[in-house]
């Protein structure tokens, strides 16, 4: 029988320590390929999170603008933070149709890298409308809808226009207009048609004052005019039947008008028949023959017929001062004249050597008196007076006495 062999234990401790050293060299391998493959995949991170940041990290935005919009400008696209100086456009702006609605893609840089950006042109808004109310006569043509509208306008070019809906209120219509764009914006706006009844007659004009000789026939249609306010031009007659052309005088014409409601107007037109010297030398006559010889009753008659005004009476004060019952010292003073020669009473017209008062110089029995006709009450105090009673009563004034008799 074969004897095994002994190994020595110094044999056996260097073999355990190989085997030991053996595993240890695996483990370190095995550890540095973890360590790597970590660093790698960390890299890898790394190498990834630039790239992303890198692409995620914009300068630009996209922006919206309302059609019509006049201009953009690059600080539009920029985001908060970006330099305007880093900045610029790559895409032609001007070539972009601000009045077009749509997606514009646009190309900027920064620092020389290329980003795009959408500029998306919308219409939100809705058009201008403007409307009035319009104002008819009952029974009149209503009006169409384009009638009511002033004004329209809108961004896209286009209005369309409609009447969404109206409500009648007594004789009032409320019409709601829409007007509305190409992309559906839309203003409402309502206009009122008003109905009313015709209740104004129609109104004169020319009828100015005629002046005419005795016996010169009279015109009275040239220059008048008639107009409704809704028939417009209409006829009219004349009613003259008090005018008497034959005889000095102030008449009136009646002018009539009518319209088709049946208003009617009436209008009172002055007419003027001059008057001749005959004709004033008839009136004073007749106006001295209702009175007596008495100088104080004829100057009381013009004291109390005319009243005191600051005409002159124009070419014949006398004629005036009798029919319009007005004028002043003068022509009061001529009134007592035509009186008094009337009369046959001697008389002077007299005046202050200023000519600011005017009255009379009357012969009574003989002998010359001041008398004034003139409705003041300066004048009145002394009825018939001397020269020296007048002086008392002109407030300082006086006249040249060497132009006229004494009264003493």
């Amino acid at each position: 029988m074969e004897k095994k062999k002994k190994t020595s234990p110094k044999k056996k401790n260097t073999k355990k320590k190989n085997t030991r050293k053996r595993v240890n060299k695996k483990k370190n391998n095995y550890e540095l390929i973890l360590k790597l493959g970590i660093i790698g995949v960390l890299i890898l991170i790394a190498i990834f999170l630039a790239s992303f940041v890198a692409l995620t990290h914009h300068h630009f935005k996209s922006i919206e603008i309302e059609l019509g919009t006049k201009n953009i400008s690059l600080i539009d696209f920029l985001k908060k933070g970006t330099q305007e100086k880093n900045s610029k456009f790559i895409t032609d702006i001007d070539t972009i149709d601000l009045n077009t609605v749509g997606n514009y893609q646009i190309a900027l840089s920064y620092d020389g890298d290329k980003e795009f950006v959408t500029l998306t042109v919308e219409d939100t808004t809705p058009p201008e409308l403007e409307v009035k109310d319009i104002e008819i006569f009952l029974g009149d043509e209503i009006p169409n809808k384009d009638e009511f509208i002033v004004n329209t306008y809108d961004a896209s070019g286009t209005v369309k226009t409609s009447i969404l809906k109206e409500i009648r209120k007594e004789n009032n219509i409320e019409y709601t207009i829409v007007a509305e764009d190409k992309y559906g914006n839309k203003t409402e706006k309502i206009a009122t048609l008003i109905q009313k009844e015709d209740k104004e007659g129609p109104k004169f004009s020319g009828l100015t004052d005629i002046s005419v000789k005795k016996n010169v026939k009279i015109d009275y249609l040239k220059g008048v005019s008639v107009i409704d306010n809704k028939d417009g031009v209409v006829d009219f007659k004349v009613d003259s039947s008090e005018v008497n052309n034959k005889k000095a005088g102030t008449y009136y014409a009646i002018y009539i008008a009518s319209d088709a409601a049946g208003n009617v107007t009436t209008a009172k037109r002055k007419i003027v028949i001059d008057h001749t010297e005959e004709d004033t030398k008839e009136l004073v006559l007749s106006i001295a023959n209702t009175l007596s010889d008495d100088p104080e009753e004829l100057r009381d008659y013009c004291r109390n017929k005319v009243r005191y005004g600051t005409s002159y009476g124009g070419d014949d004060p006398v004629w005036y001062a009798f029919k319009n019952h007005e004028g002043n010292c003068y022509v009061h003073a001529l009134c007592f004249k035509a009186l008094l020669d009337a009369k046959g009473i001697e008389n002077q017209l007299i005046w202050v050597t200023n000519k600011t008062h005017y009255w009379n110089l009357v012969k009574i029995d003989g002998v010359w008196r001041h008398m004034d006709s003139t409705p003041d009450r300066n004048h009145r105090k002394i009825s018939i007076m001397t020269d020296k009673q007048r002086l008392s009563t002109l407030s300082g004034r006086t006249w040249d006495t060497s132009l006229w008799p004494k009264a003493e």
